[in-house]
């Protein structure tokens, strides 16, 4: 009777140590941003999420529509780019007739809505005016990008009236200063941002990025992004003068914009290993998420085994 029960003692705590102790893999599904002024993808088979709208403000509202040459398939998601200048001078309502209008006028089916917005407390009411009035018109799940920040001080800068947040785990750095390693994605700063998610009362997806680039700095001042850059477009007429910062040795075309002798160039790259940790590091810290990564953007869909990266997780 003692062997019995001993036995079913340590089966009972084998389980517990596998169902409870040993991390679970996530199943996790992925999705990507087609983030373009034209959209003329062929035989998609993934989820999407496609910018179809850029709102702009500079003397006035100004809409820029995306140009679809296909059709894009079932079940994409519209993504509504939005400027803070432009929630910080047009009122809601306008912004509103806006959108509402040339979702009109794409003739697809949709179910959802996402809204992108990098808002700020000056912006804040009227931006978030603009998404309870969306959701209430349109009446189709809505969701809103969300920065690290915004989760941090979300007591300051407030949770957005809607469906659900993307946190977008990229652009954490100052793009601009020399001194940024990179503005891509550096999980040391990411990890300066890692506070309230218990708190945060939105349900969360995460976006995380797959691009590379280059920040071209003149005079110690950044001025142009060469998006796309590997790091064997280096291999000739440059110095390497510190890690990933490249000198030009002569003035010549690069990627088809000329540059001069001298311009420095930060080369800033989204590797396998820290996507990977940015992703672990996210499930550790909310337990109200979905089970989808969204890739930005599917421009560089073969850049790694996305499948494999994922099973790590």
């Amino acid at each position: 009777m003692k062997k019995i029960l001993f036995t079913f003692i340590s089966l009972a705590i084998i389980i517990f140590l596998i169902f409870f102790l040993i991390p679970s893999k996530k199943n996790l599904t992925y999705s990507f941003y087609h983030w373009s002024n034209t959209y003329n993808q062929k035989n998609i088979k993934d989820k999407l999420y496609i910018k179809i709208l850029d709102i702009v403000y500079s003397t006035k509202l100004e809409v820029i529509g995306t140009n679809f040459k296909q059709k894009p398939k079932e079940g994409f998601v519209p993504v509504v780019y939005i400027t803070n200048e432009t929630m910080k001078n047009v009122d809601y309502k306008e912004v509103s007739r806006a959108i509402i209008l040339r979702i009109s006028t794409l003739g697809f089916k949709y179910d959802e809505i996402q809204i992108d917005c990098d808002w700020s407390n000056q912006s804040k009411s009227n931006y978030f005016k603009l998404l309870i009035d969306l959701k209430k018109k349109l009446n189709k799940t809505l969701s809103a990008t969300i920065r690290l920040h915004q989760i941090k001080y979300y007591d300051k800068t407030g949770i957005p009236p809607v469906d659900y947040g993307l946190l977008m785990y990229y652009n954490m750095s100052d793009i601009t200063k020399k001194e940024t390693e990179n503005s891509i994605l550096d999980n040391s700063i990411a990890k300066k941002y890692h506070y309230n998610f218990d708190e945060y009362k939105l349900k969360l997806k995460l976006a995380v990025p797959l691009y590379s680039q280059a920040v071209q700095f003149r005079y110690e001042k950044a001025l142009d992004i060469f998006e796309g850059v590997i790091l064997s477009d280096f291999n000739k007429d440059f110095k390497m003068i510190s890690p990933n910062i490249y000198k030009a040795l002569k003035s010549r075309y690069f990627k088809g914009r000329y540059i001069y002798k001298n311009d420095v160039f930060r080369f800033e790259e989204s590797n396998e290993e820290d996507i990977n940790l940015a992703i672990k590091d996210f499930f550790k810290l909310t337990k109200n998420s979905f089970k989808e990564i969204i890739f930005y953007t599917i421009k560089y869909k073969n850049k790694y085994n996305l499948d494999e990266l994922l099973k790590e997780i």
